[in-house]
Order: structure tokens, then sequence, then C-alpha cells
């Protein structure tokens, strides 16, 4: 196998465990709006709700942090504060949905986003359980109660863990809504939010499954096989002849909109100072997923954009310990064969920050890659030459 396909099935298996893959709640517009949305888990007695790779909590009627830490275990009112993005005296509303820590015990029998009893996910666990995964599902069948598949989440059709949306500055519970394809009002009924439909600076929100997520609507017009030309109407004024006489108009002054232009190398900063030699490349013998830089061992590894660290884990490519931290809009930067790392799985990093150094070698470097969900991009389109 080699190096680029092997981080590539390294990369899938843990975009799978931390449901970054779409198969219950789109992502970009591609999910249709117009289904409904799949009931959120019941919540345990501890008012946990536990998928594969996280948990929740859900406040009862009354709840501080401190009651909520001291029900579900393993965490205090500050660490729950910080993660959810509260003061410390916050009180809850009834039905107001807390991130947790991995710290807090999973209730008996729910198993962890390794697999192995709560020890942790790793790429190896993770493509051996893809490995294994049942074929689809004919349609109308249920799936086998002998072979149960761990991202099922209880429900009756396959679903993966809901995905985490981190409130940035300016948004709303519409835009949120609008930007998943899902409708505010079961947004906010997966999130027990208030009749005012307020979310918070840092509030990490549950976007819920919907039924029939990546299916892109055609307007009404016939399906094509895939290689095919969609159909297109005619627009209405085919149907009429152009007037007579027509007076050219004159053209307004072009606006200057090189002001708002994104500067050279796009919206992510190269994460080492150093020349590029290694390009990418999907055909040939020195096939490569993502681009090399030649840096000495040593040097510093920067956050090529703001974001959360997704996974820290060794490679099953070669490429030692790699990185990969999940950014806005289904975007994901990989750094390999990285030492001395700084950050932790859940750490959010600001573009530029530290996050580990090049790791010694006989030919030290940096292998870095970007990806939109699972598919590997050009990284000079966003770093730039």
């Amino acid at each position: 196998m080699d190096q680029g396909h092997a981080l590539a099935r390294c990369l899938l298996a843990g975009a799978l465990a931390l449901g970054l893959a779409g198969c219950g709640a789109g992502v970009g517009g591609l999910t249709n709006s117009t289904r409904g949305a799949v009931q959120n888990l019941p919540p345990d007695q501890r008012g946990v709700i536990s998928y594969v790779s996280y948990q929740v909590a859900v406040a009862r009627e009354g709840d501080t942090l401190a009651d909520v830490a001291g029900r579900v275990g393993g965490t205090s009112a500050t660490e729950l504060a910080q993660l959810n993005g509260l003061p410390p005296d916050h009180r809850l509303r009834e039905g107001e949905v807390l991130a947790l820590p991995d710290s807090v015990p999973r209730a008996s029998g729910v198993p962890a986003a390794g697999f192995d009893g709560g020890t942790g996910w790793s790429p190896e666990i993770a493509t051996s359980a893809i490995d294994r995964a049942p074929s689809a599902t004919p349609s109308g069948a249920s799936p086998s109660a002998s072979a149960p598949n761990p991202f099922q989440n209880g429900q009756d059709s396959l679903v993966i863990d809901p995905i985490r949306h981190r409130v940035e500055p300016g948004e709303t519970a519409y835009s949120i809504a609008r930007l998943y394809g899902v409708s505010v009002t079961a947004l906010a009924s997966w999130n027990g939010l208030g009749p005012d439909l307020a979310v918070r600076e840092n509030q990490e929100l549950l976007i819920p499954v919907v039924s029939g997520a990546n299916q892109i609507q055609t307007g009404g017009l016939p399906e094509t096989a895939p290689g095919q030309g969609t159909p297109t109407a005619p627009p209405p004024s085919a149907a009429q002849p152009l007037p007579e006489n027509i007076v050219a108009s004159t053209e307004p002054a072009s606006p200057d909109l090189g002001q708002f232009r994104t500067p050279p190398g796009g919206r992510l900063a190269r994460p080492v100072d150093g020349p590029i030699t290694r390009e990418y490349s999907l055909t040939g013998p020195s096939r490569s997923e993502g681009v090399g830089f030649s840096v000495p061992s040593g040097t510093p590894v920067r956050a090529a954009g703001d974001g959360e660290v997704a996974l820290v884990s060794e490679s099953l490519g070669g490429l030692g310990t790699i990185v990969l931290i999940r950014h806005r809009d289904d975007l994901m930067t990989v750094y390999g064969r990285v030492g001395s790392v700084t950050v932790e799985r859940g750490d959010q990093v600001r573009q530029g920050q530290t996050i580990g150094s090049v790791a010694d070698a006989a030919d030290p470097g940096l292998h870095f890659e970007v990806r939109r969900g699972t598919d590997s991009v050009d990284p000079r389109t966003y770093i730039g030459s």
C-alpha cells in the first residue's frame, strides 16, 4: 500500500469516527431541508446521551453546572463552563444540551469511538472496523441484530454521530440551520434552545440528523444517468422576441473590488517556513496526496488556520505522528512527521499557533495535506506558492 493511499484510509476512518462524513447531517447545503429530522436519542438516568465519539448532557429544570457535573461524574463545573463557553454561575434551561469531556464515564453497553471499551480511537481500529462492516442493507430491510454497526446510534437506519457545530461570532440559529440545510425548529429541539432561539459564542450545537440527507433535489426535472447532463427548462424570455429599436445603455464605472480580494495563497497560512520539495500528485510513481516541505528537525509546525484538533495519532503510511485539524466549511488540514506535539484532540487552535515541531529523521521534513471532507486537494490552492 503506497503512502498516500494508506493515509487516505486513515483519514477516512477518522472522519467516520468523528462524525465528519455526512450520512446523517449534510454540510454545505447538500441536505434536503424539506425532509424531517430524525428524533434525537433519549438521555439515560443521568441525562446523558452517548454517541460513538462524544457525549452530551441534557439539563433539567433548575440545573446549575455544578448539578450537572455531580450527576454525570468525571468532570467539574469549571471544566463544563470552559468547554461550553459559559460563565461558572450560569443557570441552565430545561432541555439545554451541554458537551461533555471524555473523562465522563459512559453508560454500560455504549461503545466509545475506539469500539474497544472506551480506551480511545486509533486509525488501525477504525480501518479494521470499516473492513469488517457489512454491505449496505437492502431497501426496506432492517440491519442484522447479530452484527450491530457502531455508527447506528440506536436509530432504525444507518446514521453517523450528529455533527457538532461551535458557534462563531455573529452566527444565529437561523444562519446555522441554513448552513446545514435543517429547519431552525429541529435545531432548537435537538439543543434545547429557548423561545428566542438565542445562541452564544463558543456554544456547541448538535446538527439534527435529517432523513434522506445528502440528496440534491432536481426541482421536479427527470433524473438522468450518471455522466449525463441535467435537463434545463427554457427561460420564459425564450418565448418572446426581443423588442425593436433597443438603445444601448451606458455602462457604469466598475466598482473597485480589489480591496475585498482574498490575498494570494487563499485562506490558509503555510505550516512551516521552508521550500516545497515534493509536489501534490495523484498519478505516477511519485503519487502524494499532499506536499512535502524540506525543513530541519525541530522547525516549529504551525496551524494553517483556526479550527479544532480532531486527531493526534500514529499514521499507517510511515508518516510518524500525524495531527489533523478540522476547520469550517468541511475543510481539514493534516500534518505528518510531527514531533513534540503540544496539542490534544478537542483543543481549539488559532492560525499560526505552534502545534509541534518537525520530527528527527535522516531526511527531515513536514508532510502537509488539505482535504475537503475525505477528498484530498492541492494545498497550493490554499497556501499559495
